[in-house]
């Protein structure tokens, strides 16, 4: 017999029913409740909730909480009509009113858990006081979400552990043992995670910017927990370890306002100390009328004498910091140059070798 229906009463006010008329009785207040519950779902789900999340809030956190636990908390509710109908029966199996409280518990342990586990939101508001760059960090928000969630996460399970009777103490002193183990054969991988929260916090470089890291250059294209890649001028990628990039000198070239123009140029020795003077003149005025220099930095000066020619040192700052817009802007100078070379007569060196030959009579 699933039920106990003898020795059975059912009191109700002065009414009082004994055997299978109390079980009736007993059966019709379960079924009552289980419609009880639904009623109690249906106002939670179409009235209050609705109703609440339409008011204002004077704490940021409130609406997210609603939200989160809004379909929880009317599973909650359900389950504990359900486990009240349930333990309204007479059971005659031995032990039953005990699985049925400790699943109750177990299904409101995890309902509370879903409701916090979707409210990962809250994380956000932890970063509500850092400035904007902080804030919209999508790396930082995914990791504080991450996190958030894989606590709610070992905490419901540990908690759900408990209550079904499993001797949580020494199972969290074997995870120890474990966790210690995996630490000391993942020193590196730890090493990266920590680096790269430190990059994500100190913010030496975001995503799109251009850095010069050892010798690798180029566009940061991702940041994430283990590594920082790098797209090269050469479309090639280069995955660099966050531990090397937080311990490496980083040159981030987006935070410069201007770029440097700057080379050796070698003309011929057979060029005259008039010519010569005369091309640097013009050289610097043509550098100073340009748009894309600032003028007070030009600089064009005799800087030594190769072994196949006379050098001269051009230099100027241009007045942008993108690498496209800069390589352009060398382009135009360097046919400018061209041009004021042709002007003056003055050629341009290249290594050459004079070969005398001696004639023996």
């Amino acid at each position: 017999m699933i039920f106990s229906i003898r020795g059975l009463g059912f009191e109700l006010g002065s009414l009082l029913l004994e055997g299978w008329a109390a079980f009736a009785a007993r059966v019709v207040c379960a079924a009552l409740l289980l419609a009880l519950g639904w009623l109690a779902r249906q106002l939670l789900s179409r009235r209050v909730f609705p109703a609440l999340l339409r008011r204002n809030w004077r704490l940021a956190g409130t609406p997210i909480l609603l939200r989160s636990f809004a379909v929880p908390l009317q599973r909650l509710t359900l389950a504990a009509f359900i486990y009240a109908a349930a333990a309204s029966l007479p059971w005659a199996i031995a032990g039953v009113n005990k699985f049925l409280l400790t699943a109750f518990e177990l299904a409101a342990t995890f309902f509370v858990c879903q409701g916090l586990y979707a409210a990962a939101d809250l994380t956000d508001l932890l970063l509500a006081s850092c400035g904007e760059e902080v804030r919209t960090n999508r790396t930082l928000t995914t990791l504080l979400n991450k996190v958030y969630k894989v606590l709610i996460v070992v905490l419901g399970v540990m908690t759900m552990a408990q209550e079904s009777g499993l001797p949580v103490g020494s199972i969290v002193a074997s995870a120890g043992l474990v966790g210690l183990t995996i630490s000391l054969a993942a020193q590196d991988s730890a090493k990266n995670l920590f680096s790269g929260l430190v990059i994500l916090l100190d913010r030496p470089f975001s995503i799109g910017d251009w850095i010069t890291v050892g010798d690798v250059s180029g566009e940061v294209v991702d940041i994430n927990f283990r590594s920082t890649k790098v797209r090269a001028l050469d479309n090639s990628v280069y995955i660099l370890t966050n531990s090397t990039v937080s311990s490496a000198t980083i040159n981030n070239g987006t935070l410069r306002n201007k770029r440097l123009y700057r080379f050796t140029l070698g003309v011929t020795y057979d060029t005259t100390r008039p010519r010569l003077e005369q091309l640097m003149t013009d050289l610097t005025a043509m550098l100073k009328a340009s748009p894309y220099t600032y003028e007070d930095s030009v600089l064009v000066k005799l800087s030594g004498f190769g072994a196949s020619s006379i050098d001269l040192l051009v230099s100027a700052y241009l007045r942008t910091a993108d690498m496209t817009r800069f390589l352009q802007m060398q382009n135009d100078l360097n046919l400018d140059l061209m041009d004021v070379m042709q002007k003056n007569g003055v050629d341009f060196a290249f290594p050459s070798t004079t070969v005398y030959l001696e004639k023996n009579n």
